[in-house]
């Protein structure tokens, strides 16, 4: 952890409400008063932070339903600041919610896992199925938007690292192992499959630009053939999942989830989803994905489980013997 942690600022949090349903007004300004007092507390973001937040605002006179909301509207901000790569190296998003726990007297409840969207691969198969756009300038874009969710999906990197990918980085293409420097200036591999190959090459032949970024800005003006940011990734997934109904919570950082998901119940080994994911213990893996492995027991459970009648004749066979 850093030993000088930022505090919550107003900048960050703006971004934050920004990325809330716009239909849901009272929740967002539920959670833009918390979090601007938050800000107003200068809160640092340290693995107490939500101890010290609710600490502070029990001394104030609001309802418990607020303080809970206000609770809530800090949790949901440093679950965007994960999702975004923007939490501070070292933070433990598992360790800040046990410590808020035990400070209201309840049990360790560890890390809350959310479930990502069943029917996430479909963000895939949307971009995929749209009928070529007719502009040269919306094509470009439309390769690119394919080019990144085959790179989401087949990677399960942090947007962050998908991002900031350079031409040179991935060959055009060419490589299925991407070397990084992942969260922490920590160098990493990310995995890309056949598809995403693909994908990244028909996109890289049709441009006719000079820019190194993988994922850039089609549009013109200032922006044109800019780097895309990571709100920029976040809004393509956010889009796609809205078109398709998924569920609201579905951004980049979903895919990671699905696919790490997905391998532990496919039976890969922890140790490699750890390397996959980028973690620095399987630890971290373990902890984040406590959950996993449903269907290899589901299957055990199908094998080796009995039913009821099964159960009285097994019985009956054993005081037989």
């Amino acid at each position: 952890m850093e030993s000088n942690p930022p505090t919550v600022n107003q900048e960050l949090v703006e971004k934050f409400i920004a990325t809330l349903d716009e239909s849901s007004v009272n929740t967002q300004n539920a959670y833009h008063a918390g979090l601007k007092l938050a800000v107003e507390l200068k809160l640092k973001i340290k693995e107490n932070v939500l101890q010290e937040f609710a600490l502070a605002i029990s001394k104030r006179k609001f309802a418990k339903a607020t303080r809970q909301l206000y609770v809530t509207a800090l949790r949901r901000f440093l679950e965007w600041l994960d999702a975004t790569d923007q939490l501070p190296e070292g933070f433990n998003r598992a360790k800040s919610e046990a410590k808020l726990k035990l400070a209201r007297g309840g049990s360790h409840g560890g890390y809350k896992f959310r479930q990502p969207d069943p029917d996430l691969a479909q963000i895939i198969t949307f971009y995929d199925g749209l009928d070529r756009p007719p502009t040269d300038t919306q094509y470009l874009e439309w390769l690119r938007n394919k080019a990144i969710m085959q790179t989401l999906y087949a990677s399960a990197g942090r947007v962050s690292e998908v991002a900031a990918l350079t031409r040179a980085q991935v060959a055009d293409g060419r490589v299925s192992e991407v070397f990084i420097s992942g969260k922490g200036e920590k160098q990493r591999m990310l995995m890309l499959t056949g598809e995403a190959q693909a994908a990244i090459r028909t996109y890289c032949a049709a441009r006719t630009d000079s820019s190194p970024a993988l994922f850039i800005s089609h549009r013109r003006g200032k922006h044109g053939s800019q780097p895309l940011t990571r709100a920029s990734v976040w809004n393509l997934v956010k889009a796609a999942a809205k078109t398709l109904g998924l569920s609201k919570t579905t951004s980049p950082h979903s895919f990671r989830h699905f696919r790490a998901t997905q391998l532990l119940n496919e039976g890969m080994p922890l140790e490699s989803v750890q390397m996959y994911l980028g973690h620095a213990s399987p630890e971290t893996t373990r902890i984040v994905y406590a959950h996993t492995h449903t269907a290899v027991l589901r299957d055990q459970l199908n094998t080796y489980g009995l039913k009821p009648e099964e159960a009285n004749a097994s019985k009956i066979m054993t005081s037989e013997m």
